[in-house]
């Protein structure tokens, strides 16, 4: 937010205050003004407007005087009123699982959309059901050693289809182009234990969370255009993850009919 504020040492002086014209120079910001009041422009101390940043950019400031040989003096404050940023929207508390033997700590970096990069421990939620927000790419960096992880995005809109498989360490997706993801696929490479196995739990918007376990699985929503608006990626023991029993299916059988047939004997049966 930029802010004209009032100052008691300024406003002692004689004459209105300036006025300030604001201007994107750079970047993709967006300039949102207060009801009734013009687009990029602070008539007088307490006012201001709001800057919404998809990218890094630059803004100009040009001061003009109330009258022809006016004051241009004026104090401005750029304040960040963003909310603030639970690391990867994890519950306060909750238990890191252990590290199975022979197998590399890591994050995710993800790019939020209107939030920015937010970084997840491993076993930690990037956004997810308490606070979801829409994933436009991500990165899955090794703690220390080799992260035998390869992964394929697929985004929406103008980037659609799958990318090919990516290393760990590579940025997969898009940052600041309304693309968010609509599907993530992760595999365990060669030279990963075969003990070992991913587990990712994934929300997509309008969906309830779904779980997948494996050394290669994929994840995507129920419409295939639904964006991913949470992630929580783990590595574990292949045989350790509780996942929910697969549905049995039932049998139906139709109940014993009532209905007897009786079949009539041939003529000539009946005149022998």
């Amino acid at each position: 937010m930029l802010a004209y504020r009032w100052r008691a040492d300024l406003a002692s002086r004689s004459g209105p205050a300036p006025v300030a014209e604001i201007r994107v120079a750079s970047g993709e910001i967006v300039l949102i003004a207060a009801p009734g009041m013009e687009e990029g422009l602070l008539p007088g101390p307490g006012t201001g407007l709001v800057l919404r940043a998809e990218t890094a950019g630059t803004i100009e400031v040009t001061l003009r005087s109330a009258f022809e040989g006016g004051s241009l003096v004026a104090d401005l404050e750029l304040k960040n009123i963003e909310t603030p940023r639970p690391v990867a929207g994890a519950v306060p508390g909750a238990p890191r699982t252990e590290l199975p033997r022979g197998a590399c700590d890591f994050s995710v970096t993800a790019h939020v959309s209107l939030r920015g990069d937010l970084t997840a421990a491993r076993g930690d939620w990037i956004c997810g059901p308490g606070a979801p927000g829409r994933i436009e790419g991500l990165e899955i960096k090794a703690l220390s050693g080799d992260l035998p992880v390869e992964v394929q995005v697929a985004s929406g809109g103008r980037l659609s289809g799958w990318t090919p498989w990516l290393a760990a360490g590579t940025y997969a997706g898009s940052r600041g182009k309304a693309s968010p993801l609509i599907g993530l696929r992760l595999r365990l490479t060669a030279e990963a234990p075969a003990h070992l196995a991913l587990k990712a739990d994934a929300t997509f918007l309008g969906a309830p969370t779904l779980t997948r376990v494996g050394r290669e699985i994929e994840l995507s929503g129920a419409s295939l255009l639904d964006p991913l608006v949470g992630l929580r990626l783990d590595i574990v023991e292949a045989g350790a993850a509780d996942l929910p029993a697969p549905a049995v299916p039932v049998l139906v059988t139709a109940p014993p009919s009532r209905l007897r047939v009786f079949r009539r004997a041939p003529e000539s049966a009946v005149a022998a």
